[in-house]
C-alpha cells in the first residue's frame, strides 16, 4: 500500500508536469501563429546556437579582414583581391566583434521572449551576409580612412551606444515588481518606439560607411525594409494586444522609429 503523502506528491507533480506542458504548447502556438513576440521561454537551445553561428561569422570575418582570406576569396571567384587600408579594416574588425558581444548579451540578458528555430534560421544567414559583405567591400578598399570613415566610426559607437541604452534601461525598469505588466515609455522610447532599432540601423550605416563601398549601403537598406514592412507592424501589433489603451497613448504621440520623422 502507497503512503497517502507519496500519492499527493505524485498528483502533484503530475499536474506541475501537465501544467508545463501546457504552457509549451501555448507558446509553441503563438509562434506558430507568427505571434512571435507573446512566446516566453528559454529557448536556450535556439540562443546557443546563433551565438556559436555568429562566433563562426566573426572568425570568417577575421579571416577575411587579416588571416589571408580575401586573396583566397578572390581566387575562388577567379578575381585578384588585395587586402586594403588596414585601418579600415581593424575598424570592421572591432565594429563586428563588438556587434557580437552586444548580441551575446541581448540574447541571453535582455530578451526575455521565445526565440524559434525558423527565427534563428533567418538571423544565422542574413548575419553572415553582412558580415561577408563588409569584410570584402572594407578589406578590398586600399583607400586611407578620411573623414567618411571617421564619421562612420562615430555613427557606429553612437548607434550602438542607444541600442544598449534603450535595452538596458527597459530591463531595469521591468525588473522593479511595481512596474510588472506596464508599458516602458521612459529614457529613447520616449522620442521613438523602437530606438533600439534605429541605434541598429545608426551602428550599420556607420560600418557601411568605414567599408567605403556602395554596395555595403545595401545591408542597412534592407534592414530600414524589414523593420518598416516587418518587425514594426508585428511588434505593435503585440503592444497594442498586450498593452490596449496604454499603447494606443504612446503611439499616438510618439513616433515609429525616427523621431519627428517617421
Amino acid at each position: 500500500m502507497r503512503p497517502r503523502g507519496l500519492d499527493k506528491f505524485s498528483a502533484g507533480r503530475g499536474r506541475g508536469s501537465s501544467i508545463a506542458n501546457r504552457e509549451e504548447m501555448r507558446v509553441q502556438k503563438r509562434i506558430a501563429e507568427n505571434d512571435v513576440y507573446a512566446a516566453y521561454g528559454s529557448a536556450i537551445g535556439q540562443r546557443v546556437a546563433i551565438s556559436v553561428a555568429v562566433a563562426a561569422w566573426v572568425a570568417v570575418a577575421g579571416w577575411l579582414l587579416f588571416g589571408g582570406g580575401i586573396a583566397c576569396a578572390g581566387g575562388w571567384l577567379g578575381q585578384r583581391w588585395y587586402p586594403g587600408d588596414e585601418t579600415r579594416r581593424l575598424l570592421l574588425a572591432v565594429g563586428l566583434s563588438a556587434y557580437f558581444l552586444r548580441l551575446l548579451f541581448t540574447q541571453f540578458v535582455f530578451l526575455k521572449r521565445a526565440v524559434s528555430w525558423s527565427e534563428a534560421g533567418m538571423i544565422v544567414p542574413w548575419v553572415l551576409c553582412i558580415y561577408v559583405v563588409l569584410s570584402l567591400a572594407g578589406g578590398t578598399n586600399s583607400a586611407r580612412i578620411h573623414a567618411p570613415g571617421i564619421a562612420g566610426a562615430v555613427l557606429f559607437v553612437l548607434g550602438s551606444g542607444m541600442n544598449s541604452y534603450a535595452e538596458y534601461a527597459r530591463h531595469v525598469w521591468k525588473r522593479r515588481p511595481e512596474n510588472q505588466g506596464r508599458l516602458y515609455t521612459l529614457g529613447l522610447f520616449r522620442y521613438s518606439r523602437h530606438p533600439n532599432y534605429l541605434g541598429d540601423l545608426i551602428s550599420f550605416s556607420g560600418l557601411c560607411l568605414i567599408a567605403g563601398r556602395w554596395i555595403s549601403v545595401l545591408i542597412p537598406l534592407i534592414m530600414l525594409a524589414g523593420f518598416v514592412f516587418v518587425n514594426i507592424p508585428m511588434l505593435d501589433s503585440h503592444l497594442h494586444d498586450h498593452y490596449g489603451a496604454a499603447f494606443d497613448r504612446y503611439a499616438a504621440r510618439t513616433r515609429k522609429l525616427i523621431p519627428f520623422v517617421y
